[in-house]
């Protein structure tokens, strides 16, 4: 029997130092994209692996938690004794500041590209990617880019600035998916509006473009269709690793589907559901109420002219 492909998932593990606005500190809890978007994905597709640097540390302060989800370890590379560590305090009107405990060297050291990527996870089904306009790593992607499925690019925050627009603009056409949330298409693209922004990007060369809008939902468009969805009717108790989450559930309903928009939607819908519903992961057993609340999301589509 033909081995099931991975879906992979390319940005930084990073243990969050948790402090709530009324000081109560939450301690050491496994976060970073690379784990909500894969937690996302997993609840779709059954080998996913992470592909970041980490330290020797990873397994002892997470407390094992990747294994317990069955993630594949063939791409955590370990590049240091400490594994990547932010001090992660919210405030009480409801934003949050994140600061480097080993600082930016630390941080920059633990970075990897798709050439480290191991030949056991190649060729995959696809690869979410939460990078910069880092070149090195885009050149990468290129030498290796036939190996990597269907690709997913959530853009970093700090890249969603106006400025950024040009190297924005000539990466868009070399990948499958592009996902944003609206503030930061109010600053890339100077609309929050997310037709207007859906279409800004379409026409510089994405082929789908997914805009997030939390709460709202999102629109997923192509230049022949668009789907609205609302998010299911679930609890919210920290909105942390939302949005990777539905990234990671969205490219593995792509991959079970593909082009089939409002599918996709209804998995990353529903990943990120079971992410947001508490502090931290969720545990892994609840991820099977994820096509339960993908066929409690409610859609729209439209075909454009």
């Amino acid at each position: 029997m033909k081995e099931t492909p991975s879906i992979l998932v390319s940005t930084n593990i990073i243990i969050d130092d948790v402090w709530l606005a009324d000081s109560i500190h939450k301690g050491f809890i496994l976060g970073g994209a690379a784990v909500w978007a894969a937690v996302g994905a997993k609840a779709w597709w059954p080998e996913v692996g992470i592909i970041a640097g980490v330290g020797d540390d990873l397994d002892t302060v997470s407390g094992g938690q990747l294994r317990c989800f069955g993630l594949r370890p063939d791409g955590e590379l370990s590049r240091h004794a400490h594994t990547i560590r932010s001090k992660l305090v919210y405030l009480a009107d409801g934003e949050r500041t994140e600061t480097p405990e080993f600082g930016p060297e630390h941080f920059a050291l633990l970075q990897v590209t798709p050439t480290d990527f191991p030949a056991t996870l190649l060729p995959a089904a696809g690869t979410y990617i939460f990078r910069d306009l880092w070149p090195e790593y885009w050149m990468a992607y290129r030498a290796r880019r036939t190996q990597l499925g269907v690709t997913l690019w959530e853009v970093q925050d700090d890249v969603a600035e106006a400025r950024h627009w040009s190297g924005v603009r000539a990466l868009l056409p070399e990948l499958d998916i592009v996902s944003l949330n609206r503030s930061e298409a109010k600053r890339l693209l100077g609309t929050s509006d997310p037709e207007e922004a859906a279409k800004t990007l379409l026409d510089a060369g994405a082929k789908v473009v997914v805009m997030r809008m939390g709460a709202e939902g999102a629109l997923i468009a192509t230049q022949s269709e668009r789907v609205r969805l609302s998010p299911p009717p679930s609890e919210v108790v920290d909105v942390t690793g939302g949005g990777n989450s539905f990234c990671g559930g969205f490219l593995a309903g792509w991959c079970e589907r593909p082009g089939d928009l409002e599918h996709a939607g209804r998995c990353g819908a529903a990943s990120a559901a079971i992410c947001i519903a508490q502090y931290g992961l969720p545990k892994p057993s609840q991820l099977a109420d994820a096509p339960t609340l993908a066929r409690r999301t409610k859609t729209t589509r439209r075909f454009c002219a």
